[in-house]
């Protein structure tokens, strides 16, 4: 059986709809970009359907396929509620003072509670200014909002201003830290703020990644966590 075969064969006994990284994982297939050419032939035979969605396995906003003549039920990521349909993520992006009061809304919906930019000790007569901080102090985020090159290349320098964000979190006492992404996919279907992830997990610690992904109206908006807050390592180191 080829590996084209095996992906129809799969798609077509397990309803709903995977990434190439989870096909690539469930059908033992390697290399991940295999699965990926495959895919893109079946797509333009008309055997499957390719498109931005959630991956019925890992649950992340990814590109997906499935048969294209099933009908399944859009599966929603852990962080959204499950009335609640995932938005057509091909959507507009809005500018960064727009998203930054697109995730203030969600929060004091959320937590009933205020938001709003504050400065934090960081250090010995050093403070920083935390995008969006709750009342006492216990939930703090900052926001940010970066795409793909147009080269469709991973934009290193915008992010290393994400990196610093992670160093000044890193640095003061919250129940919650959040670094809240406005998420941009690029022509492979990878997501921006997956690839963050992964590539910067380890210096993350306690920090809980969202990619968050604007609706046509507020009320349509939706968060997924990318990343769930892990001990801090060094605390654990110097313990």
């Amino acid at each position: 059986m080829t590996n084209a075969e095996k992906i129809t064969d799969y798609l077509k006994n397990n309803k709903g709809q995977y990434c190439d990284d989870c096909l690539s994982k469930l059908l033992k297939i390697e290399p991940r970009q295999s699965v990926n050419a495959d895919c893109r032939r079946l797509n333009q035979r008309g055997k499957i359907k390719r498109f931005h969605g959630v991956c019925s396995w890992c649950t992340h906003a990814k590109l997906v396929n499935r048969l294209d003549n099933v009908r399944v039920k859009e599966p929603v990521a852990p962080a959204v509620k499950a009335s609640v349909r995932l938005p057509n993520i091909d959507g507009g992006r809005i500018s960064y003072n727009q998203f930054e009061e697109r995730v203030s809304d969600y929060l004091q919906k959320q937590y009933q509670d205020s938001f709003v930019e504050k400065a934090l000790l960081v250090g010995e007569n050093r403070t920083h200014k935390f995008d969006l901080v709750s009342n006492n102090n216990s939930i703090v985020v900052e926001c940010k909002s970066y795409t793909w090159t147009k080269d469709n290349n991973f934009p290193s320098a915008k992010i290393s201003t994400a990196v610093e964000a992670a160093f000044y979190l890193s640095r003061i006492k919250a129940q919650r830290k959040i670094i809240a992404f406005q998420d941009d996919f690029n022509n492979k279907g990878e997501s921006l703020v997956e690839v963050f992830v992964r590539r910067y997990d380890g210096l993350l610690d306690d920090i809980e990644i969202w990619s968050y992904i604007v609706g046509e109206t507020p009320d349509k908006d939706q968060i997924i966590t990318m990343r769930n807050p892990k001990d801090s390592w060094y605390e654990k180191l110097y313990s």
